[in-house]
């Protein structure tokens, strides 16, 4: 049962992979996005760009409280915990290709997703108006994986589903110690 679920998820993945042409403007989009697990750099800028300047309360306090909280322990799940338990090779060693920017230690759960997904949920808590654009910009970190050959399907949907439940379980308890 488990092979099969795993050969449905490569096929998945592979079909995903090539859904949109292979170009110079989509590969320099999907790197952007990707960042080379760098994208709390993307919610930083998001926080000056759009947050920051319309909170003049304290409120900004709280937010970076949620907000680091969020990532340390998703990062710490998903980077040092889960990936070397699981041990999942990434989708370019598999298909043997060397020519890409991915990492090579473990693929799953995906990373970029977690924290994409950990960054909409605090976000949209503080900023409900823009949540659209918070769980867009996360959408499009997460099938960058996929797109990029850094990851398989299920990678990206359980990094997604960490990083949203843990960032949920942070605001839940934030707001219960009367914190948010």
């Amino acid at each position: 049962m488990f092979d099969t679920i795993i050969r449905l998820d490569q096929a998945i993945t592979i079909r995903l992979s090539v859904l949109l042409p292979h170009n110079t403007i989509f590969d320099a989009i999907f790197s952007f996005f990707s960042l080379h697990g760098l994208t709390v750099i993307i919610w930083v800028i998001l926080f000056f760009v759009f947050w920051q300047n319309e909170r003049k309360d304290k409120t900004h306090h709280h937010f970076f409280l949620a907000f680091v909280t969020s990532f340390s322990i998703t990062t710490f799940l998903v980077n040092i915990l889960l990936k070397n338990i699981v041990q999942r090779t990434r989708p370019w060693i598999d298909r043997g290709l060397f020519e890409t920017s991915c990492p090579s230690d473990f693929s799953f759960p995906s990373g970029h997703a977690a924290g994409a997904f950990a960054g909409a949920v605090i976000f949209s808590y503080f900023d409900k108006k823009r949540q659209w654009l918070y769980y867009g910009i996360a959408t499009c970190i997460s099938f960058s994986r996929i797109y990029l050959g850094c990851h398989y399907l299920l990678d990206v949907v359980f990094g997604a589903l960490i990083g949203f439940f843990v960032s949920k379980a942070i605001i839940l308890y934030l707001s219960s110690r009367k914190i948010l």
